[in-house]
């Protein structure tokens, strides 16, 4: 029986036609993510995926701008018309120092309907974690930090497999190892359900100070209408505001066995539309655009999502060892860091990101992209090269992406009281 849900958000970077000439593209319409920071561990996310590329490609591993320059680079480039994206581990990074410095941060465009209507969780910043920070003995003080700092969505990501009874599976055997549980994550909803009590109590507002999102990796350890349906009732039952399903990606080649094939990213494709349709829905449904394109007209989305625009409107500049280009005439042009395509395998190299400087003057920030590499990356595209509109694991096994990362200690996760 069909029921009224709310639309289906999607992730929205552009929709500029391919056939169009980059040159011809302007800034307003170009994303870039801002790879702050990239550490991972008992100081940001808590966490070591085993799965994440932080953790999976050496040309991001432990890298980061200087804190005090990071404002000055996102400031140059949006003068030149570009939306930029500060992007780094986990928002609580640091006891929340990137939610002083940059703000009501957002992690990406959502959007919804036909019109690209902005979703609810573009009013305010949306902080990103993985649940772990919260579970600190800060954790009002966090909260309070983000309500401050002008943020009214938590997002956090979610890992763990529902049961028959609508439980969490804590047995152990979640194949994804290094992960923020979905047990521990029932804990962070708590405390958050409780700080908006507190602040309706004490503010006399009738809205929560936080909405809640979730974010689902959906792979061959938990696809199937069946553990999506469960996964529906689980989060009606905890009253979340969006759950936003996305596409497990073997990064770094790590547990490729979990991947959908092109065939069960298209079942699932219809087992979530058939979903939204049949199941009453108490949250927004996500779909995230890295399912790609195989299966994606049963959505009824725009024609351009699915399309991933990495490359053309979207790209992503991350930290490189400073390298001078030219110096004269007092005026020197330093590279600091890469412009890439793809922002989850940092991968085709498209430009660079140059400081200048000059004496008396403040320093400069641009994006030279490499319109040749561009064009020819863009022309593959066109020929069917990459079938894919999420062309990431097509360029991935291209470039035997795998990891390079040395094994490393893992940094010690000290787990604390609620």
């Amino acid at each position: 029986m069909p029921v009224q849900n709310a639309p289906i958000a999607y992730d929205f970077h552009g929709d500029q036609p391919f056939s169009v000439p980059f040159a011809d593209i302007k800034p307003e319409d170009i994303h870039i993510y801002l790879d702050l920071d990239t550490k991972v561990g008992k100081n940001t996310c808590g966490q070591k995926c085993t799965h994440c590329w932080f953790v999976n490609y050496e040309k991001v591993y432990d890298r980061s701008f200087a804190m005090e320059e990071g404002p000055l680079i996102k400031a140059g480039l949006e003068s030149q018309g570009f939306h930029v994206y500060p992007r780094y581990v986990d928002s609580f990074a640091y006891d929340g120092e990137f939610m002083r410095i940059y703000g009501p941060a957002n992690n990406r465009e959502f959007r919804q309907d036909a019109d690209h209507t902005p979703t609810e969780t573009m009013a305010k910043g949306d902080a990103w974690t993985s649940g772990r920070p919260l579970l600190a003995d800060n954790w009002m003080e966090l909260l309070d930090l983000a309500r401050e700092s002008g943020y009214g969505t938590i997002s956090i990501t979610y890992h763990g497999v529902i049961d028959e009874n609508l439980a969490v599976v804590d047995d152990g055997s979640y194949p994804i190892k290094g992960v923020f549980s979905g047990a521990l994550t029932e804990e962070v909803l708590r405390r958050i359900g409780k700080y908006n009590e507190h602040w309706r109590a004490v503010s006399g507002e009738s809205d929560d100070a936080f909405r809640v999102n979730i974010g689902v990796t959906v792979g061959r350890h938990n696809h199937g209408r069946q553990s999506l349906e469960r996964y529906v009732h689980y989060f009606n039952k905890l009253g979340v505001d969006t759950v936003r399903f996305n596409n497990y990606a073997a990064h770094g080649g790590k547990h490729a066995e979990l991947q959908l094939s092109h065939e069960e990213i298209a079942q699932a494709y219809r087992d979530l539309k058939e979903l939204h349709e049949t199941v009453e829905m108490s949250f927004q449904l996500g779909v995230s655009e890295d399912f790609g394109t195989f299966g994606i007209k049963v959505m009824g989305f725009p024609g351009h999502v699915g399309w991933c625009r990495a490359g053309r409107q979207l790209f992503a500049a991350i930290p490189t060892p400073e390298e001078t280009l030219s110096e004269a005439g007092g005026e020197r042009r330093e590279k600091i860091g890469d412009i890439v395509g793809c922002v989850n395998t940092f991968e085709p190299h498209l430009g660079i990101l140059v400081r200048t400087t000059a004496e008396g003057e403040e320093a400069g920030y641009r994006v030279e992209f490499d319109h040749d590499a561009i064009e020819a990356f863009t022309a593959k595209r066109l020929s069917g090269h990459y079938k894919d509109g999420c062309f990431a694991r097509e360029l991935a096994e291209e470039q035997q992406l795998v990891s390079r990362v040395p094994e490393r200690r893992r940094l010690p996760i000290v787990e604390t009281a609620s």
